[in-house]
């Protein structure tokens, strides 16, 4: 009995050829398990975010979501395009450029025509829906801009700060969510507008969901367009919002550096015909620092603005009025 119990015992312990590692394997590590070492670099992580500021943790979101913006348009590769993809992204980048010069720019930050409540808020979403901030916090440091356009406070001055600055690294920076609001007081008697600036992070989820809906109905409604959800998403929603992005920043960066001065002012403002086809008037930045009030930026005959082309229609149509000029364009 004992002779049997010890062969058993004995026949349980591991041959020399079970304790060496098969060839190419590596030997295991002492120490904390791989769990533990992610777990820790996690908590440090979000130790990390937790003490960083309101605007570093802002700043930071915002990196991270335009470096993902321009990554994700390479998925274009995959979903491929067709031609109604480009339809919707070509009436998405008009309306919310619109959005931006007429809305943002023109009515909420200079007041350069009147509007209804609904007009006005229409335009503000379309706006919002450009993705370049919430209403007051776009208006707020338009208005600085004009304020102290190319000296040190002005924050996306390409004399001051450098071209790439300028152009986008203004918005990465957390000095750009550490100013108050205090100037656009008279936006906060609107509580659609606080609204759009409140739920903004909601409204850019929304219409990312809201393209990709309209592919994947597009696509089982209409199989031979040739589209999807994801194409729409990345055509209709990504694409457009980038080459948005890039127009509405080159009236920063490149309408203080390249172009032609009409009128002489304290800034390094020029007028450039290429960023104001881009952006449907916005480029004739010389003119806009030296009339700030008037609803028209190209203020010669072949300076063609569409946002104030657009305007004088939706002054036939009723829902704008009070349309400010200079006044020698006005008497013209």
């Amino acid at each position: 009995m004992y002779i049997m119990l010890k062969t058993r015992q004995a026949s349980k312990r591991p041959s020399i050829d079970q304790c060496i590692p098969p060839s190419g394997a590596r030997p295991r590590r002492a120490g904390r398990p791989e769990s533990a070492v992610y777990n820790s670099i996690a908590l440090r992580a979000g130790a990390h975010w937790v003490s960083m500021t309101a605007a570093a943790r802002q700043a930071r979101t915002v990196r991270i979501a335009m470096v993902g913006a321009h990554l994700a348009c390479l998925a274009a590769l995959e979903t491929g395009v067709s031609a109604i993809a480009l339809k919707v992204a070509g009436v998405a980048y008009l309306l919310r450029a619109f959005g931006v010069t007429a809305g943002y720019h023109r009515l909420l930050a200079h007041a350069s025509f009147k509007a209804g409540r609904r007009t006005q808020f229409a335009l503000s979403l379309l706006g919002a829906l450009a993705t370049q901030g919430g209403p007051l916090w776009w208006v707020s440091h338009h208005r600085n801009h004009h304020r102290y356009t190319d000296r040190s406070q002005d924050l996306h001055s390409p004399r001051q700060r450098g071209f790439w600055h300028s152009h986008m690294g203004w918005m990465w920076d957390k000095a750009s969510f550490e100013t108050a609001a205090t100037n656009v007081k008279e936006l906060y008697r609107f509580p659609e507008i606080k609204a759009l600036q409140r739920y903004y992070p909601v409204l850019i989820v929304g219409q990312a969901l809201g393209f990709y809906a309209l592919g994947a109905l597009l696509a089982s409604q209409f199989p031979d367009s040739g589209t999807s959800g994801g194409q729409m998403l990345v055509w209709g929603f990504i694409i457009s919002t980038v080459c948005l992005w890039h127009a509405t920043f080159m009236v920063n960066s490149v309408c203080h550096v390249w172009g032609k001065r009409s009128h002489a002012t304290d800034d390094a403002s020029t007028n450039n015909p290429l960023v104001a086809f881009l952006t449907l008037g916005e480029g004739w930045h010389n003119n806009h620092h030296k009339f700030a009030y008037s609803a028209r930026h190209g203020l010669q005959w072949w300076q063609i603005d569409l946002t104030y082309l657009s305007l004088r229609c939706l002054e036939v149509l009723g829902l704008v009025c009070d349309l400010k000029l200079p006044r020698k364009v006005a008497l013209s």
